[in-house]
């Protein structure tokens, strides 16, 4: 296959999901009498595995009590959730290059504040994208399927001409594939690191990083 377009997710697929953990934590014991890193990393670690829901309330609910301060976690949270040129996965910048090259469009369909413009710049990466579909942006957010709509609109591309590359089957995967993108699971980051044979089945492609992504995208 030859894709018309390529999307891509931020966190665990352009840039290491490690940021958003440190920056959540550290929000954690700014609004707190003091979180754990070990307790920290119980919950984190059951959210992954359990890939449902929100990690953000489920952090809230856990630590605070409630999901009162969700918003305000967020916003100290954002203050550090800042990715810099060792934070960037070295092929997701060479996949895109290269799909690029090849005359595909390139969209970002992410969960992520509005600073990430500045690394994208920073990195060389914002002057190859055609749809930049932030979910602090555009106003949506994952799993909602208008965020993949906006993108299949802009991009102006039929959906099965799509492939859409993530590291989550229920905020990735799954909402594309339901829309008719072809789908790209990338087992990095906050991806399931136990995943079922029903999950590893969901995405077109499953890989654990992006260094083949061209080769084996053309062979589907």
């Amino acid at each position: 296959m030859q894709p018309l377009a390529v999307t891509f997710d931020i966190g665990g697929v352009i840039y290491s999901d490690d940021v958003f953990k440190r920056a959540v934590f550290a929000a954690l014991n700014k609004l707190s009498t003091g979180v754990k890193q070990a307790a920290f990393d119980q919950v984190y670690q059951e959210h992954l595995k359990s890939q449902s829901g929100s990690l953000r309330s489920k952090l809230c609910e856990h630590f605070l009590g409630s999901l009162e301060k969700r918003d305000e976690l967020m916003q100290i949270a954002t203050q550090n959730w800042l990715f810099t040129p060792d934070d960037l996965y070295q092929d997701s910048k060479a996949s895109i290059t290269a799909l690029k090259s090849a005359g595909a469009k390139i969209g970002i369909v992410a969960n992520q504040p509005a600073s990430v413009v500045d690394s994208l710049k920073a990195d060389q990466i914002y002057d190859l994208i055609d749809f930049l579909g932030v979910s602090a942006i555009v106003g949506i957010e994952k799993p909602n399927p208008a965020i993949f709509e906006l993108a299949i609109s802009k991009l102006a591309t039929p959906a099965n001409q799509i492939i859409h590359i993530g590291n989550r089957i229920d905020t990735d995967v799954l909402p594309a594939k339901k829309l008719g993108m072809k789908t790209v699971w990338v087992r990095r980051g906050e991806a399931n690191p136990d995943p079922s044979p029903a999950d590893l089945a969901q995405a077109d492609i499953t890989v654990d990083d992006l260094t083949n992504l061209t080769q084996l995208i053309s062979k589907l």
